[in-house]
């Protein structure tokens, strides 16, 4: 892990967050549907070997979505250096919020 952690992209860690989150539940549900074909055809042992690996996928996607939000929230910390008497959940909002703002082609106008 990176010493240093205000030169990670918060952006960057977000996407990378996705991709592999949406990579591990895809691969996790293609496991689901090959144990479950695998048990109408009658290869018990095959459906069984595949239902726990999807599974294993799906608590690897949970794990790793922990852990990278872990790491945003560290970095998020190290780069706003806080010092503040509010919350540090209501800080994070504000920075999230930040983030999102970042993103968006035009303001937000309100309605």
């Amino acid at each position: 892990m990176p010493t240093d952690l205000t030169a990670i992209d918060l952006a960057t860690l977000n996407a990378v967050q996705g991709v592999i989150v949406a990579a591990q539940r895809n691969q996790c549900c293609q496991w689901e549907q090959q144990s479950i074909d695998a048990a109408a055809d009658g290869r018990l042992s095959n459906a069984l070997m595949l239902g726990n690996w999807a599974f294993a996928a799906d608590l690897l996607a949970g794990v790793v979505s922990s852990e990278v939000s872990s790491l945003f929230g560290q970095a998020l910390n190290a780069r706003m250096n806080w010092s503040s008497t509010r919350s540090v959940g209501d800080q994070l909002l504000d920075a999230l919020t930040l983030e999102v703002a970042a993103t968006q082609e035009a303001p937000l106008v309100p309605c």
